[in-house]
C-alpha cells in the first residue's frame, strides 16, 4: 500500500476527525482520484477532475468542501457557504445522504455543519427558503433549476460563499442546463473555490471551465496507459452477445436465473419497455421452469414515475437485503452509487455511446468487482463493438448456451398472459411503438438503420398479435397482410378486464356492426396511426405543462422540475423533427424515445 494513498498522508491539510470519519465509513485508503484532487482542492485551487465512473469522485469533493468551510468558520444565518450542483434529483439526494453520513461524526466541540437538499417535486421554493432560514445550514445540495430559484430569493445571501462544486458537469450540459448554470455563476461571488467533476470533459465543459473557474488545475485519472488505456475500471469485465430479437428476453431470464449477484440492474431503452417487461416478468417469470423469482425481488424505475414513487423505489432497491433486480432506463445510469451492484445488463445499446460507460459503471464501484453484459441484435449492430473499441472500451464476445427449451416455454407463457386481457396487448403495443421510435432517433445512424430493422421479429419478441398502424411500416419489407402475426385470434371477443374500457369497446363494435348492416360501408376517415395519436397527445401535454408552469411562476410556488421535464423534451424533439422535415424528408410522426 503506497503511503500517498493512505488517509494519514493528508493530515497536514485535513481536520483529524475527517480522516477518522472516512476510515470509519469503510474507505481504508484513497482512490487515485481522491489522492490526486483532495490536496489540491483543499489548498485553495480550482480543480477540474476527469475520472472514470466509480472512481470515488463524490468523496473527492465532499471532504474538501467540509474542510474549506470549517477553516472559514461559521457564517451568519441566511448566508450559504457551500453549494453542490448535481444534474438529477436522484444524484443530488445521494450526495446529500453521503454528506450527512460524514457530518454525523462531527465532534461536539467543533463547529457544527449542516446541509440542506434542494430538489423539485418534494417542496416549494418558498418552503425551502423558510427551512434554510430556520435551520441555518451552511451547505446546500441541489439540482440547477431549484438552486437558481433558491439563490434568487432576496432572503438568501451568497456573498460569503466559500466553495462551489459542479458534479457530472458534462451531464449538466447535456440536459440543457447551460443557461441555468450560467445564471447560478452570475449570482455567486468570483472569490470562491470551484471544483468541476466529470467522467468526461467535453468541449462544452471546457467552455464552462473558462467561464466559471480561475486558472484551474486539471486532474485526469486514467486506467492503464498508451494503447492499453481503458475508459472502464479494471475490476469491471464487459461482454456482449449477438442475438435474434426473440432471444433477448429469454437470454435475460437465463442470466438473472444463473448469474451470481447481490444486485443487478437491467437497462431498457424506453419507459414503456420498462413498464411492459416489468409487468410481464412479474407474471411469467415465476411460472418458468428453473425460475429464481422466489428468491429474487424485482423493481421498476423510469422517468415517467412521479418523484415520490421514484425515490421510494430507488431507496427500496438500495436497502433491500434480498437478491434483487432493477429494471430501469437511463434515469439510473449516471452518478448514482448503488451499493452491491454486481451485474449490469443492457438489453440494447443506449441512445448515445457515452451513456454505455455510465450504465456499465453502476457495477464495479470503489474497487468492487463487477460484470457487464450487452445484447446486440444480429446484423449491423455488431459494428457497435468496433465503435466501443475506438472509445477504449474492450468487450469480449460470449457465445450463449442452448436455451431453446426456455425460449419455447417463455413464449407459450407470454401468449397466455397477453390473452388474459386486452390491456396487456395494449401495453405491448405501446412498448413496441416506443422502441421503434427509439431506434429511429438513435444517434449512430450508420449502425442503427431503419431500413434493416426487423419489424416482424421485434413484434413477435414483444408478444404482439398484430403490428400497430404506424408510418414506419409503409416502406418496410416482409410485413404480413394487415399486420397480423397470428391467425387464430378472434379480436372481437378479446376483452378488457377494465369494465369501462370493455364497455367502450363494445359500443364501438356495435357502431361498426350497424354501419355494416345498413351498408354504409366503413367510415370515411381511416383509423389514426398509433404514432399520430401519441403525437397529438404529447403536444397537448406540452401546452398543459407550459400553462401550469406559468401559473406556478405567477403564484411564486413553482415546483420547478430539476431535469428537463418530459414535456420540454417532447417540445425539443418536435422542433428537431420540423427542422429535419425541411432539410431531409417528410417524417410522419414523433414520439420521444423515453416513453
Amino acid at each position: 500500500m503506497s503511503a500517498s494513498r493512505q488517509w494519514e498522508a493528508l493530515s497536514p491539510v485535513l481536520t483529524p476527525w475527517l480522516i477518522e470519519t472516512v476510515r470509519t465509513l469503510g474507505y481504508s485508503q484513497m482512490t487515485p482520484v481522491q489522492a490526486s484532487s483532495i490536496p489540491l482542492f483543499c489548498s485553495n485551487k480550482d480543480v477540474v477532475v476527469e475520472a472514470v465512473t466509480g472512481s470515488g469522485k463524490t468523496i473527492a469533493f465532499l471532504i474538501p468542501v467540509i474542510e474549506i468551510i470549517l477553516r472559514a468558520g461559521l457564517v451568519d444565518r441566511g448566508h450559504v457557504a457551500g453549494i453542490i450542483v448535481a444534474p438529477t434529483r436522484e444524484l443530488a439526494s445521494q450526495i446529500y445522504s453521503v454528506l450527512n453520513s460524514v457530518l454525523e461524526f462531527q465532534p461536539a466541540t467543533t463547529t457544527t455543519l449542516k446541509a440542506q437538499l434542494l430538489i423539485g417535486g418534494s417542496s416549494t421554493v418558498a418552503n425551502d427558503v423558510q427551512t434554510f432560514l430556520s435551520e441555518a445550514p451552511q451547505i446546500v445540495v441541489g439540482t440547477p433549476g431549484r438552486l437558481l430559484e433558491f439563490l434568487g430569493s432576496p432572503q438568501v445571501r451568497s456573498s460569503r460563499l466559500e466553495v462551489l462544486v459542479l458534479d457530472e458537469a458534462d451531464r449538466l450540459l447535456e440536459l440543457g442546463f447551460d443557461k441555468t448554470v450560467s445564471g447560478i455563476l452570475r449570482i455567486l461571488p468570483k472569490q470562491r473555490r470551484t471544483g468541476l467533476f466529470s467522467a468526461t470533459v467535453t468541449s462544452a465543459v471546457g467552455e464552462l471551465v473558462r467561464v466559471g473557474l480561475r486558472n484551474p488545475v486539471k486532474v485526469i485519472v486514467k486506467v492503464g496507459d498508451g494503447e492499453h488505456e481503458q475508459k472502464v475500471p479494471t475490476t469491471l469485465s464487459i461482454s456482449y452477445s449477438v442475438l435474434s430479437p426473440d432471444s433477448k428476453i429469454p437470454c435475460l431470464i437465463h442470466r438473472i436465473n444463473t448469474l451470481k449477484y447481490r444486485k443487478a440492474i437491467v437497462y431498457f431503452p424506453t419507459c414503456a419497455s420498462v413498464v411492459y417487461f416489468y409487468s410481464l416478468l412479474m407474471s411469467v417469470w415465476p411460472k418458468l421452469q428453473g425460475s429464481q423469482s422466489v428468491d429474487t425481488q424485482l423493481f421498476s424505475l423510469h422517468g415517467k414515475l412521479p418523484q415520490g414513487p421514484r425515490t421510494k423505489t430507488l431507496n427500496n432497491f438500495i436497502n433491500t437485503v434480498k437478491k434483487s433486480v432493477l429494471l430501469t432506463t437511463d434515469v439510473a445510469a449516471r452518478g448514482l452509487d448503488i451499493p452491491e451492484v454486481d451485474v449490469v445488463i443492457q438489453i440494447d445499446p443506449p441512445y448515445e455511446a457515452s451513456m454505455f460507460l455510465h450504465r456499465a459503471g453502476r457495477a464495479a464501484r470503489a474497487g468492487r468487482y463487477g460484470e457487464g453484459y450487452l445484447f446486440l441484435t444480429k446484423g449491423r449492430e455488431e459494428s457497435y463493438v468496433d465503435l466501443l473499441q475506438v472509445k477504449k472500451v474492450r468487450l469480449q464476445e460470449t457465445h450463449e448456451i442452448d436455451i431453446s427449451d426456455l425460449k419455447t416455454e417463455f413464449y407459450r407463457k407470454l401468449r397466455e398472459w397477453i390473452l388474459e386481457s386486452r390491456e396487456n396487448h395494449d401495453m405491448a403495443v405501446k412498448a413496441y411503438v416506443s422502441y421503434v421510435r427509439f431506434y429511429t432517433k438513435h444517434t449512430m445512424i450508420s449502425i442503427f438503420r431503419m431500413s434493416e430493422f426487423d419489424f416482424v421479429g421485434f413484434g413477435r419478441a414483444y408478444g404482439l398479435l398484430r403490428l400497430p398502424s404506424m408510418p414506419e411500416l409503409k416502406s418496410a419489407q416482409g410485413i404480413p397482410e394487415n399486420g397480423w402475426l397470428v391467425e387464430d385470434i378472434a379480436m372481437d371477443a378479446y376483452k378488457y378486464k377494465d369494465p369501462q374500457k370493455e364497455q367502450a369497446r363494445l359500443v364501438q363494435l356495435s357502431h361498426r356492426d350497424r354501419k355494416a348492416a345498413t351498408k354504409l360501408g366503413p367510415p370515411k376517415t381511416t383509423p389514426k396511426a398509433w404514432s399520430d395519436q401519441s403525437e397529438r397527445k404529447e403536444r397537448r401535454e406540452v401546452r398543459r405543462e407550459k400553462k401550469k408552469h406559468k401559473r406556478e411562476a405567477i403564484a411564486g410556488t413553482n415546483g420547478n422540475e430539476d431535469s428537463p421535464s418530459d414535456s420540454e423534451e417532447l417540445e425539443a424533439d418536435w422542433k428537431t423533427l420540423i427542422s429535419d422535415r425541411k432539410k431531409k424528408r417528410k417524417v410522419d410522426s414523433d414520439i420521444t424515445f423515453d416513453l
